[in-house]
């Protein structure tokens, strides 16, 4: 164990002395579609978890049920999408229920790793969006979301609760799909920023790999890459790998099975960048 991770250890352990009266654990789930989840429900994602919660966007605490990010679903939580770009691999008439993301996989090995606290997870991510909405000032192209200063305030609502603990981030399948320029530079000023604008310097943060599933024309492995480099490059900030994992069916969407493991690696990750 090397002196930075024994540091964020000790950290972690003092922050959960000292919070007893904000007794919330948040973690905060940002990025595109994959973290909000579009995996199909099964019984085990639409059940409870007691101390598992999320907050919506009108600031009200609710049980962690998927689906529990409504940025591109209607409230039936069926595949509802104006954004273009999502619905490319979407088969016509195919209403099933989605909404199984990693947020809540995450939250439940939190929540057994430390039972003496209430989870709170916060949603802020936003299917189909660039990395360029996930800078200050940023806008959806397909809404009138701002994604980064949305994720701030509701961020800083959750906060009357708790302490964010973690960030988890998924997000690069837009930028793949043209190419962006400069995503490397764009992403670690990311991170950076909600650093910085959270007054949380040391925050664990933890990238998600794009699917390898995803359109071969599109430079994924190029993506991955970076992805790569900015966790080896920041410090307190880590990856998880998706070689391995399914899509649901369209080539964009990691499957329910898939995003319940992607979940898990987010948690052993972070208890690797956590030292506990």
């Amino acid at each position: 164990m090397n002196q930075q991770k024994a540091g964020l250890g000790k950290v972690r352990f003092f922050f959960l002395r000292e919070h007893k009266m904000n007794h919330k654990l948040l973690v905060l789930l940002a990025g595109q579609s994959n973290m909000s989840g579009r995996g199909y429900l099964t019984q085990e994602d639409i059940t409870e978890i007691p101390g598992l919660t999320a907050i919506r966007r009108d600031f009200k605490w609710i049980p962690a049920v998927d689906p529990f990010n409504y940025d591109r679903l209607n409230m039936l939580g069926l595949v509802d999408s104006r954004d273009p770009f999502e619905e490319k691999g979407l088969t016509i008439g195919d209403r099933r229920r989605a909404g199984v993301g990693p947020g809540r996989t995450f939250g439940k090995y939190m929540k057994q790793f430390f039972p003496e606290y209430e989870i709170g997870l916060i949603p802020a991510s936003i299917g189909g969006t660039p990395i360029a909405a996930w800078l200050p000032g940023g806008k959806d192209p397909y809404s009138e979301a701002h994604p980064y200063d949305d994720s701030l305030k509701l961020a800083r609502e959750a906060m009357k609760s708790g302490r964010i603990a973690a960030v988890l981030w998924h997000q690069g399948e837009t930028d793949a799909s043209q190419q962006t320029p400069g995503y490397k530079d764009k992403l670690k000023q990311v991170v950076m920023n909600f650093r910085k604008d959270l007054d949380l310097p040391e925050i664990p943060f933890i990238l998600g790999e794009l699917g390898s599933f995803l359109n071969p024309s599109w430079p994924v492995a190029d993506y991955n890459r970076m992805i790569r480099e900015v966790s080896e490059e920041l410090p307190h900030t880590g990856w998880v790998p998706t070689s391995d994992l399914a899509d649901r069916g369209d080539r964009l969407h990691f499957s329910t099975e898939s995003q319940h493991e992607l979940g898990r690696r987010y948690w052993e990750e972070f208890r690797r960048l956590s030292a506990i």
